[in-house]
């Protein structure tokens, strides 16, 4: 089981490098956070209570950040026509909520603190080191997820600096107004994904 997480997590990040088409990358990364959910609840079975946790944090919290991406990417093609990444550029200041969306979502995705996708990450992490001490077979996987963890973030950064700020592209500076049902889902979100780091660290102490 462990393996074939290891192999999931990998597998799917090799595949969203590539993607520009903003709803296969998330596609892909959803696949790769999955193989994370699966690998912490194999750290499980060696006894951590802390990685079954993590894992059931990591499942509630990157519901609501993948829930915000993909809506984020729903709106962007709603008002500007495309999903195709290198066409969008400047959607701050035009579309300020998907702007934000973004931000957020990829911040809590790559488990950046304080955002919710730290306090499924971090014990994940914490536990797995842990083990490694007595299960030293633990320790290239680990090592090999944390490079992952690392290339993601700025992976995803990278995108978020060619997409959100700067000069509006045309596909942007064109784009229609967002309906205010879909502003609000967006505002709903984006507090949830800060509201669930919260109620995860809560959680976990």
């Amino acid at each position: 089981g462990m393996v074939m997480a290891l192999v999931t997590i990998l597998y799917g990040f090799l595949m969203y490098l590539p993607q520009k088409d903003m709803k296969r990358l998330l596609a892909w990364s959803t696949i790769t956070q999955l193989g994370w959910m699966f690998f912490g609840l194999s750290l499980s079975i060696f006894g951590s209570r802390l990685a079954l946790e993590g894992s059931i944090a990591y499942i509630v919290n990157h519901a609501f950040a993948k829930s915000l991406f993909f809506l984020v990417a729903g709106a962007l093609s709603y008002s500007c026509g495309t999903r195709l990444l290198p066409r969008l550029r400047g959607v701050l200041h035009t579309l300020r909520w998907p702007g934000v969306g973004f931000c957020v979502a990829a911040l809590a995705i790559t488990g950046v603190p304080p955002f919710n996708g730290f306090f499924s990450k971090f014990p994940l992490f914490a536990a797995g080191f842990a083990l490694s001490v007595e299960y030293w077979i633990l320790l290239p996987a680990m090592i090999l997820l944390m490079i992952e963890s690392v290339a993601s973030f700025a992976w995803f950064i990278r995108w978020f600096g060619r997409v959100v700020p700067g000069k509006p592209s045309e596909a942007v500076a064109d784009a229609a107004p967002l309906p205010g049902s879909m502003r609000l889902v967006l505002i709903v979100l984006i507090v949830m994904s800060l509201i669930s780091s919260v109620i995860a660290a809560t959680w976990l102490q």
